[in-house]
């Protein structure tokens, strides 16, 4: 399904979670190399339900039924380090003034939720180019940040 229609600088994104919404252009993030298992959905934008919550989704401007729940790390592992190839960052067309955003995504595991610390997602926010990497730092693969059997303990 075709998810974005662009009208001047504003677009329109239809989404399966937020309905149809318009953003400018100018906050489209291109992956050139798409995302693993995205490879044909380039263009991305930042979307949340409401103001200050630690969950962004980032949904596809092509598809829209493709969006990922993704996180700053740092909020969760406050240890989280990331070290990539050389080679990673010059997609991304670093400038000195330019800032770096680092997200992983969230996945549901069985009844657990899980950060996928071992390919996060660099953002150049000032260029609004992405690029997924492989983070070497082979001490953080992934993080647990909820377990349904551990909460229900904690209740009873």
């Amino acid at each position: 399904m075709q998810a974005g229609i662009l009208r001047g600088c504003l677009m329109e994104v239809c989404t399966s979670r937020f309905g149809t919404v318009e953003v400018s252009s100018a906050d489209t993030i291109c992956f050139p190399s798409g995302l693993v298992g995205f490879e044909d959905c380039p263009s991305w934008v930042l979307l949340m339900h409401q103001a200050g919550d630690s969950v962004i989704w980032l949904q596809s401007t092509q598809t829209a039924e493709v969006a990922l729940p993704v996180v700053d790390p740092r909020t969760f592992v406050p240890e989280f380090t990331l070290q990539v190839e050389q080679s990673d960052w010059t997609p991304l067309g670093i400038r000195k003034e330019d800032f770096i955003q680092v997200l992983v995504t969230v996945a549901r595991h069985e009844d657990s939720l899980r950060l996928n610390l071992l390919a996060p997602l660099m953002i150049n926010c000032l260029r609004r180019l992405g690029r997924q990497v492989i983070n070497t730092d082979l001490g953080m693969v992934d993080h647990l940040v909820w377990d349904s059997a551990n909460a229900l303990k904690k209740i009873a």
